[in-house]
């Protein structure tokens, strides 16, 4: 699914254009104002709507089912940590990394302030997913600092994180 932008729940309802080419009716329910809807297909005996959510590019045309429930697109439900063969977070010195630790990493907004302290909030494999840190075949943990937060790439090949130190465990409320 388009990760890179905003959707916009807006109860649409039929869109022909989409009818014709899915060949039923359907309930658009978003858009991202670029022409592209979410939509869900009616059921064959005419009962309500079937559960999996499709998603239309104008481009192509071209529609796409979503892996992901309607539930869990609105918020309803929680994503699942991932579980794939990217490899786990580690720091340069070897040490897994886990929610709540203690680092130190540098700001390049703030370079001249050196290394600041931070706290582990997001990392991928552990913490449930979230699309903002996990898309495009890449990962990015979270940390958060005095003056904001911070995503530093997970390496897709060694799993390291740069210019990231790690100081000492905590725990996972950051405390």
């Amino acid at each position: 699914m388009g990760e890179e932008c905003e959707w916009k729940l807006e109860l649409k309802g039929s869109v022909k254009q989409i009818e014709e080419l899915v060949g039923c009716p359907v309930c658009a329910f978003a858009n991202n104002g670029f022409g592209d809807h979410l939509f869900l297909k009616k059921r064959p005996d005419g009962g309500g709507f079937e559960q999996d959510v499709y998603e239309f590019f104008h481009e192509g045309p071209e529609i796409e089912r979503i892996a992901e429930g309607l539930e869990t697109l609105l918020g309803l439900k929680e994503r699942r940590p991932s579980a794939d063969s990217y490899p786990a977070a580690v720091y340069e010195t070897g040490e897994l990394v886990q929610l709540g630790d203690k680092v130190k990493v540098k700001v390049w907004a703030e370079f001249w302030k050196g290394w600041q302290g931070g706290v582990v909030e997001y990392v991928p494999g552990i913490s449930k997913k979230k699309p903002q840190h996990e898309y495009n075949g890449l990962k990015w943990v979270e940390i958060k600092f005095r003056n904001g937060q911070l995503g530093p790439l997970v390496d897709p090949k060694s799993g390291k994180l740069r210019k990231v130190r790690f100081v000492g465990r905590g725990r996972p409320n950051g405390k």
